[in-house]
């Protein structure tokens, strides 16, 4: 009897025990999302949303891109890093707090690297033919062309030297506001070069150029000589050349971003890397690796990044001051 009336009470009681325990899980899982969003930043979000558009876009034009799954393998390996890194941002060993905040500047040249790749998944052409009009119309030259009549051998040897400066631009300015403890200064330059160097990257994917090296040749009658630094450049151009990621320029891109921010965070600071950016922006064209419209689009890149950013964090800071929680 005393069993019967048991199994009766645990009979009546199970639906209700289920439905608690699925709905412990459904709060469970709701709070680890919601914890899981808080710990990403604008550059985690910006850089995850990149990494998802280029795994799909991997999945769906698998056929026209040469090592597909290995890429996904590495754009889920990434997923996982980045996530990773963000929940210990706060908590975790200081060198994966540091590495958490440096790694959208230490991926951009993987990604660069990887539109090599990527770059025809959707279109098998290019379309230099549109900016060589542009540059055509607006200059009535090719500046490319038209420029290699001032070229001299210091000329060539100072823009070589500065379009390499490019590689030591970014990291050395957001050194410069991360060791003078500007963190919140140091995300908003990180998240502003993630913004224009991925709107960058969907555009070399969707409308793929050459740029005048491949496309002028023909036309250039001056070979530009140089000292060491044309050396070097000539050596990576020639071994690590990405074929495809011309227009907008990303030289100028990060470059301007750096130039728009050190204005914005410390004027001095601007008036003294005004003449290094600019000679970036000149040695792009000199060199032949860019039409003047990827000059032009390159800084409109870099503006709307750093104009979104900065109206993101005022955004967050009302927020923070209504005491609501914007990362």
């Amino acid at each position: 009897m005393r069993s019967t009336e048991h199994q009766k009470v645990h009979t009546t009681l199970q639906p209700k025990q289920i439905q608690f325990i699925e709905q412990s899980k459904s709060r469970h899982l709701s709070d680890l999302s919601a914890r899981l969003l808080q710990s990403l930043n604008i550059a985690d979000r910006l850089t995850l949303a990149y990494l998802l558009f280029t795994s799909v876009l991997t999945i769906v034009c698998r056929n026209q891109i040469t090592q597909a799954t290995n890429l996904l393998l590495i754009h889920g390996g990434l997923i996982c890093l980045i996530v990773m890194l963000a929940c210990r941002r706060a908590r975790g060993p200081q060198t994966l707090s540091v590495l958490s905040h440096w790694y959208p500047l230490l991926l951009s040249g993987f990604f660069f690297e990887e539109i090599g790749r990527l770059v025809h998944a959707l279109f098998p052409g290019w379309f230099d033919h549109i900016l060589i009009a542009a540059d055509r119309a607006l200059f009535g030259a090719d500046p490319t062309v038209w420029a290699e009549q001032f070229s001299s051998y210091w000329l060539t040897e100072y823009l070589q030297l500065a379009y390499t400066a490019y590689l030591a631009l970014i990291p050395a300015f957001g050194a410069y506001l991360w060791l003078r403890g500007r963190r919140e200064q140091f995300a908003v330059f990180v998240a502003s070069i993630c913004v224009a160097y991925y709107l960058n990257y969907l555009i070399f994917i969707f409308f793929p150029i050459e740029g005048p090296y491949h496309t002028l040749a023909h036309l250039q009658r001056v070979e530009l000589v140089g000292g060491p630094f044309t050396a070097f450049i000539n050596l990576i151009e020639k071994h690590g050349r990405v074929h495809g990621g011309a227009f907008p320029s990303n030289h100028v891109a990060g470059s301007m971003v750096v130039l728009f921010s050190a204005f914005h965070f410390s004027r001095r600071l601007g008036y003294a890397l005004t003449p290094l950016v600019l000679s970036i922006c000149a040695a792009t064209i000199y060199g032949r690796y860019h039409y003047a419209v990827d000059v032009m689009a390159g800084t409109v890149m870099a503006g709307g990044g750093c104009l979104l950013i900065h109206e993101w964090e005022k955004r967050r800071r009302r927020d923070r001051e209504t005491g609501g929680v914007i990362q």
